[in-house]
Formats: C-alpha cells, structure tokens, sequence
C-alpha cells in the first residue's frame, strides 16, 4: 500500500469514528425488480420530512432471485445510477432487507431489564424464525407494557448471509452502509408518520396496510396507532407476469406488456385477463388466510379499511376484488399526504414514488447517530 493509500484509509477510519459530514441518510431499497434510492431532509426533531431525491433503476428479468443475486455487476452498476445524483458528500445507506431470509414478529413476553428482556428475546425468537439463529442477527423495539403486566416488542431478524451480502453490494457501489432495516418496518415508519392523526382517532378499529412488491407482499396490521401484527406474504405482482409468460408462450417483457399496457390498440385481452383473474383470486385466498390466523390469535375483527400500495397494487382488477372479497374499504396509500416534496417533482413523478417508493422512503427516514 503506497503512502496516498494509506492516507486516504487512515481519514476514511478517522471520518467514520467521528462522522464528519451531512447526517443524511440514502435509503436504498434492493427490489427484484428494481433499486430504488431516496433521499429527504427533516427538521432538527424528525417531524417533518420533505423528498429531495428518489431514483428508480429497474433490473433485467433474473438479476435477483429471492435473495440470490445472479447479476452482481449489474446490481452494483444499477445502484451506483440510482444514486448518481443525491449531491456530494453524501453517502451514508441505510438498506433494507426483504424475503425468506428475514422475520419480523410481535412478541409479548415477562418484561424486565433490557437485559433480561434481551434474553428472552433471544429465547423466543428460536421458537419463531424459521431459519438458524445462531447465524442470524436480532433486533427488537420495546412497544411498551401490556394488559397482562408484562411488555410488547417487535423483533427483527435477518441471516448474517444476507446482511453481508447487501452491505457488499451497498459498499462495491462506493457508498457507506450504516443501518440495516427490514422492508417491512420501513413501511410501518412511513404508514404511521403519515397516518398518524387518522390512527389515533380510530382508536378500538385495526387497519390494514398492503405493500404489494414484485414477488412479496408486506402484509401489515395496525391498532391503536401500534403495529399488532406483520407478515411478508411471497407473492406479488410478478407472479402476473410470470403466468401470463408460461400459458400464452411470449417472452418476459412481453408478458410484462401485456399486463401494463395491453395490445396494440390498449386493451387488455381476453386471455390476459383470465390469467390475472387466476393469479389475484390466488392472492386474496393468502390475504384471507392471513386475515383469518390473526382474528383466530386474538378475536380482533374490528377492521375498517385497507390501504394499498406498491406496483402490484396496480395489478388490473386487484383492488376492486380485494373490496369484495374482504368487504371492507380500499384506498390507495398516498405519502404526499404529509410528506413535503419539492415544486420539481412532477405528478407523474410523484406517482411512482407514491406507488413504488414507500419502502425507500421509510429507510430514508433513518438517521446516524
């Protein structure tokens, strides 16, 4: 290592100890189908967020697979491009985690010391995460104190494998990874920061929040203004295409066509919306079955709506069959509702973040402390 080498390493470790530069955070969502990068501004107490940045750069059919990534180059490449453009100096990430590889869950335990409470998170996460938790990471946000006397957490928890893999891919793309969250609960920060007053006021109702990605679903419950219940279903909106693909013999990104914009003339065919009718009925019985394991664990059935977003969220005839089924009100979540953007963004602009960015924006919202 020559001398310019080691100097440059010598005030990367000096910077990263005492953290000079903007607190700004990149959020970096890491999709199948896409990266996504945001990045906003907030006031000194975090009350307000306003979007400076947000960037989408979509990935070939196949680039991710679950958490396998088979495209590594183009990976890194897609999310040097995403972030191109967020201004010098900053490149603080918060990623976000999302698939098999990671669980998140309410737990309801003795309560305790943190250290105590530490310990027992540790014990009963083995009775839940479905893969070895000697190499996995957990974390957990004490909710508060429970009817029984005891204490409400949500834990989180990751493989190692994965965490390594996207901090490698984060720093490859010359950028500095500083928090590691899960998809899922980015989504909860943004639903609640931007729900907030319409949650308090529900008090006694639950309300559920449907993040509808490209093959997974963050299926969330919310009562009380608290997160009751998580799960990340695996379908999403890539299952659409994927059988649109298989039964009427055309490539991906015609299947992907035919299901976004139709024929020649703009019209969905026939066959096409068969096929989409068998894949939504197929998603809404997994939406059900959720449904119905919650109301079994604890006899709430007090829902008033449901809130959609996410690209498969726009999935033809989606949202007007999730209403009849489940009989209960949609709407589409709209995070410009409180979050503050600037006069730049256009409405189509504001559209794809609205529908596509939620995660990004809840990672974005991290700070480093």
């Amino acid at each position: 290592m020559d001398l310019k080498e080691l100097t440059g390493k010598i005030k990367r470790s000096l910077r990263d100890a005492v953290d000079f530069g903007p607190k700004i955070m990149i959020g970096i969502d890491i999709g199948q189908s896409a990266i996504k990068a945001c990045v906003l501004s907030s006031d000194k107490n975090g009350t307000s967020f306003k979007l400076q940045y947000f960037c989408r750069i979509p990935l070939s059919e196949g680039a991710i697979i679950e958490d396998e990534i088979h495209k590594e180059e183009e990976v890194i490449d897609a999310i040097k491009n995403a972030t191109a453009g967020v201004g010098a100096g900053i490149n603080k990430v918060c990623v976000g985690l999302s698939g098999p590889s990671t669980i998140s869950r309410r737990l309801q335990l003795a309560g305790g010391s943190i250290e105590e409470i530490e310990d027992q998170v540790v014990w009963e996460a083995e009775q839940y995460i479905p893969f070895n938790v000697e190499e996995s990471t957990i974390s957990f946000h004490l909710v508060g104190e429970n009817e029984g006397g005891g204490v409400d957490v949500v834990i989180a928890a990751a493989q190692n494998s994965l965490i390594l893999g996207q901090r490698g891919l984060v720093e490859a793309a010359g950028l500095r990874p500083r928090i590691v969250d899960l998809n899922l609960l980015a989504c909860v920060n943004v639903f609640q920061f931007v729900k907030n007053d319409e949650l308090r006021l529900s008090e006694g109702t639950s309300t559920i929040f449907l993040d509808i990605g490209a093959q997974g679903t963050q299926f969330i419950i919310c009562r009380d203004n608290t997160i009751v219940f998580t799960k990340e279903i695996a379908m999403g909106g890539v299952m659409v295409t994927e059988e649109i693909q298989r039964q009427m013999g055309v490539n991906h990104s015609d299947a992907e066509s035919l299901k976004t914009v139709g024929d020649e003339n703009g019209n969905l065919p026939e066959e096409v919306i068969e096929v989409i009718d068998q894949v939504n009925e197929s998603f809404i019985a997994d939406i059900k079955k959720t449904i119905e394991f919650y109301i079994t664990s604890t006899s709430d059935e007090s829902f008033e709506k449901v809130y959609l977003t996410g690209g498969g969220a726009l999935t033809p005839g989606l949202s007007e069959k999730i209403e009849s089924v489940l009989g209960l009100e949609i709407q589409f979540f709209n995070p410009f509702e409180k979050l503050e953007y600037g006069k730049k963004l256009s409405e189509e602009d504001l559209e794809e973040v609205g529908f596509l960015g939620v995660a990004s924006i809840g990672l974005a919202m991290r700070k480093f402390k």
